[in-house]
């Protein structure tokens, strides 16, 4: 702007320290001059227009100013961001920046805190399903942290919430599988989830596929299993198993790829899709890396999924797939005559619900996996024999459990 001093931001405490030290420079004898009347004190619609002064101090020293105003004066430096006069439009900026990521901070401390008057954007709608405790207003803090534009759509603007998902998760799954293999927080994946939960807020195919590889991430499934925050994660994540189910959200492979994570993770409301899926007895789709899920292969880790998150009242449900003679199509060596029926998957299920061994019903292979409760290539029979005489023991047993109500 012609006329102002192009003195560069940075150099406002040099500046200040010369004239302090310039002022000091009056002898010690000398009585101070007698000061005149205290100045009004300006406006905050005065003070932004002051950071167009030509005089650089005078912008300087409204700059000051403005730092020590309360966060009543953000609107107005909203305001001046688009003013037509460039310096007034930079300064106002880098105030707003400043001035907002304070009063930020401080909120969220006192929000975490539990200080009365604090209300943060979003929160009573994520406090109505998730609870109010400490380690929720951590998890709730960290979403804002990450994603506080999308958390304040989710408010103002729910039509937004798409196109911001999409765009978002596109973004993090770059960053997650490129090449800089950058972290993903977990009050991203938190936002992320908690705003494709909501049946009233549309949300696209697209932006559904994207949220999907979140669930991979390392990050993500440390938290799940980290006893002291999980409960806030892990609630946020039923939240949005639940609602897509209901909406329908899911396609054939997304529902394979959230059974899995629940399965491997110990997700328990992963029970009910394994419940659908069993029902529905449906495939993925048959693309990149899951060409090689078959239907039989997706019912035998649903039933897995029961066995390990459900309860004994699950038992009732799995009996029907006792009868089912469908053989699993798995990796064999050439010779082996140990094959896996779906009926074996559903007796080593009951099993253990019921709290019993399969190794003590005569399963010959059966090894425990950590993630998927049992390894899949070791449930089956050598013989037709072998496994004729496992359900005839399970029979036996079984009419010693009473019935679940």
């Amino acid at each position: 702007m012609p006329g102002k001093s192009t003195l560069p931001f940075a150099s406002l405490s040099l500046v200040w320290g010369i004239a302090i030290l310039g002022s000091g420079m009056v002898s010690a004898a000398e009585p101070p001059e007698a000061s005149g009347p205290t100045p009004p004190k300006l406006t905050s619609e005065q003070l932004i227009e002051k950071l167009g002064a030509d005089e650089f101090l005078l912008r300087e020293q409204a700059e000051t100013e403005i730092m020590q105003r309360g966060r009543e004066i953000l609107p107005l430096l909203q305001e001046a961001r688009t003013s037509p006069d460039p310096e007034i439009r930079l300064r106002a900026n880098t105030l707003y920046e400043i001035l907002s990521d304070q009063f930020r901070r401080k909120s969220f401390q006192d929000f975490i805190a539990k200080q009365p008057g604090v209300d943060l954007p979003g929160w009573k709608r994520f406090q109505e399903r998730h609870g109010d405790t400490t380690e929720t207003r951590k998890l709730y803090v960290s979403m804002l942290e990450s994603q506080w534009d999308l958390l304040v759509a989710i408010e103002t603007r729910p039509q937004t919430i798409d196109y911001m998902v999409f765009q978002r998760a596109n973004k993090l799954r770059e960053e997650l599988y490129g090449p800089g293999q950058v972290q993903i927080t977990e009050g991203s994946a938190a936002a992320m989830l908690h705003a494709t939960s909501y049946t009233d807020i549309r949300i696209s195919l697209p932006s559904m596929t994207q949220i999907q590889f979140l669930l991979a991430a390392p990050q993500i499934t440390a938290s799940l299993q980290d006893p002291e925050r999980s409960a806030p994660l892990m609630s946020v994540f039923d939240s949005w198993l639940l609602e897509n189910m209901k909406e329908t959200r899911f396609t054939e492979e997304m529902q394979y790829i959230v059974l899995t994570t629940c399965l491997r993770e110990g997700i328990k409301s992963g029970r009910l899709l394994a419940r659908e899926l069993l029902t529905k007895r449906a495939s993925p789709n048959s693309f990149g890396q899951f060409s090689s899920v078959n239907v039989t292969q997706q019912m035998m880790y649903s039933m897995l999924a029961i066995a390990k998150l459900g309860d004994r009242e699950d038992i009732d449900f799995l009996d029907k797939y006792l009868q089912d003679d469908t053989k699993v199509t798995l990796p064999s060596v050439q010779g082996d005559q140990f094959t896996t029926l779906l009926k074996d998957v559903a007796l080593v299920a009951v099993l253990h619900l019921a709290g019993e061994d399969p190794k003590d019903f005569g399963f010959p292979r059966i090894t425990t996996d950590p993630n998927y409760l049992y390894n899949i290539r070791s449930i089956g029979f050598s013989t037709e024999e072998q496994r004729a005489a496992a359900f005839e023991k399970w029979e036996k047993k079984r009419e010693q459990i009473p019935p679940m109500k």
